[in-house]
């Protein structure tokens, strides 16, 4: 991989980072300490810092919402590119399937800076403004910001054409007529191979940004011998 670079802060109560910035309706992740085997995603509602993380009631287990909870547990917050960890624990259910879970002591915090090229192999749907059709290609690298694209046939293209994919991300996004600038093209053995960066819509590259940042955070966390996904 390369362009992953990770910075590790511990912070404590008398720190400014202490203060995490959680956002109304962002993901937490929670995984117990004693099964690691038990994760679960759940959605932030609210914080009170010192006190409590106001969370939607974790769902570990079809018939065990609690399973994991009744000691204490690890949490992973991905917040632009700052991961945040801590441990935490159970305290109250407050109403309905909203629950309280006590606000850290001390937060790890990790540095996300991504540029990464990924790895992947994914097919897509292709249609060159100069052709009539699509035709089958294949994603080999993907980043925030553009890709690797291969063609399985000759086609006459150039630096600042533009470019239509339809794909489904590893992660089962579809991402649908996602327009692209072609950067740098080459023929080889039959095929075009092009390097191209994405322009639109907002929304497809909001998640093809949320897959490579979730990536990134993976990979940080491996670094450190953890496995939260």
């Amino acid at each position: 991989m390369q362009n992953t670079h990770l910075e590790k802060d511990v912070a404590g109560a008398g720190d400014d980072l202490y203060m995490i910035p959680f956002q109304l309706g962002s993901e937490l992740v929670l995984k117990s300490i004693l099964n690691p085997t038990l994760k679960a995603k759940t959605t932030i509602y609210g914080a009170v810092p010192d006190q409590m993380i106001i969370i939607e009631e974790p769902l570990f287990s079809l018939n065990e919402r609690f399973a994991g909870l009744s000691e204490e547990f690890l949490c992973a917050y991905l917040h632009g590119d700052q991961l945040f960890k801590f441990k935490s624990k159970f305290i109250r259910h407050l109403f309905n399937n909203v629950i309280g879970i006590d606000y850290p002591d001390e937060v790890d915090r990790i540095q996300v800076r991504s540029n990464t090229r990924i790895p992947v192999d994914i097919e897509t749907e292709v249609h060159v403004e100069t052709q009539d059709g699509t035709i089958s290609g294949r994603i080999a690298h993907i980043s925030e910001g553009g890709c690797r694209l291969e063609l399985r046939k000759l086609i006459q293209t150039q630096k600042g054409s533009k470019v239509h994919l339809r794909f489904t991300l590893p992660d089962n996004q579809s991402i649908d007529n996602l327009v692209c600038i072609v950067k740098h093209v080459k023929h080889l053995d039959g095929n075009t191979i092009g390097g191209v960066s994405f322009s639109g819509p907002a929304q497809a590259i909001i998640e093809i940004k949320k897959f490579c940042k979730l990536y990134a955070t993976v990979l940080a966390l491996e670094a450190r011998g953890d496995n939260f996904f």
